[in-house]
């Protein structure tokens, strides 16, 4: 019982980081349900942890959807010319799934330090939840850092 029964890898995934955007949760739901009109689906959402009145907001999307996402990043820019966004693309989610994860300790910490072992300071984006953990790689790292995981977890 390791915690890990599969690892899937999705290819061409862009990281999308909203930088100095005000603390208010109704602006940041309102920058995602302007996605979702637009069709795109978001993944990996992280916030910050507020640093004065302001916050940072990652998310992922797929990269075909650059540039609805552009579109939107720039109409973003201009209502809120404080916010400093960026876009990294040709990335890879790296997700690691177990049932087992619920009641393993240590699952999080053994994925990190082979992922950080296979592609030092390589990790873009990390979300988790009690059964999935999501790690972000540049794509020319994807394949090490998943055979150093399966390695990890004898998959």
């Amino acid at each position: 019982m390791n915690g890990v029964s599969t690892i899937n890898i999705t290819e061409e995934i862009t990281l999308i980081t909203l930088s100095n955007i005000p603390c208010d949760q109704g602006l940041t739901a309102s920058i995602l349900c302007s996605f979702a009109q637009e069709g795109i689906n978001i993944d990996m959402i992280s916030q910050s942890a507020p640093l004065g009145n302001t916050v940072n907001v990652s998310f992922t999307v797929n990269g075909e959807d650059m540039v609805k996402t552009l579109r939107i990043i720039n109409s973003f820019r201009e209502a809120y010319p404080a916010a400093r966004p960026m876009v990294n693309s040709s990335n890879c989610k790296i997700q690691l799934y177990g049932e087992e994860m619920r009641t393993t300790p240590g699952v999080a910490a053994a994925a990190l330090q082979a992922a950080a072992q296979a592609a030092p300071g390589e990790i873009m984006l990390i979300t988790t939840s009690e059964v999935d953990i999501s790690l972000l790689v540049p794509h020319s790292h994807a394949q090490d850092v998943a055979q150093a995981l399966k390695g990890e977890f004898s998959l």
